[in-house]
């Protein structure tokens, strides 16, 4: 099944410092990997290099190795166009949801992918996809 892949975890395992709440994180990532086909876009690339950074004080080399070795082997990149941009501008509308996710749910809906893995409750407002987290 297609999933699409937030920040929030790639986030947490690239900067988790707490080795038994990296240990789920991490067994979360794999079950994801063996169960599903991920997909992300480069913003969450770019979210994932800056709170990395300004949250937790990863530095950029050490974030784009992360990225290098851990995710782009394993998850598929999709672009941003017009056409997501447009889907994404009907989204914030009906939705009250912001910018950013609203890109990710509209590059999401132009590629037929209806769940994403993210802690962000404000995606279940949106009928159509299903969020996926640690339970």
């Amino acid at each position: 099944m297609k999933v699409f892949l937030d920040a929030n975890l790639l986030i947490y395992l690239n900067a988790m410092a707490d080795e038994v709440l990296r240990a789920r994180y991490e067994d979360f990532y794999l079950r994801l990997l063996s169960e599903h086909r991920l997909y992300t876009d480069a913003l969450v690339l770019d979210e994932v290099l800056f709170v990395s950074r300004k949250k937790y004080g990863v530095p950029y080399q050490v974030t784009l190795s992360f990225i290098k070795s851990f995710v782009k082997p394993f998850v598929q990149l999709l672009r941003i166009g017009l056409e997501e941009y447009e889907e994404a501008e009907e989204i914030i509308r009906l939705y009250e949801i912001r910018p950013s996710d609203a890109l990710h749910l509209a590059v999401m809906k132009v590629n037929g992918i209806g769940r994403i893995v993210s802690e962000d409750r404000e995606l279940d407002k949106v009928g159509w996809v299903k969020r996926l987290w640690l339970a």
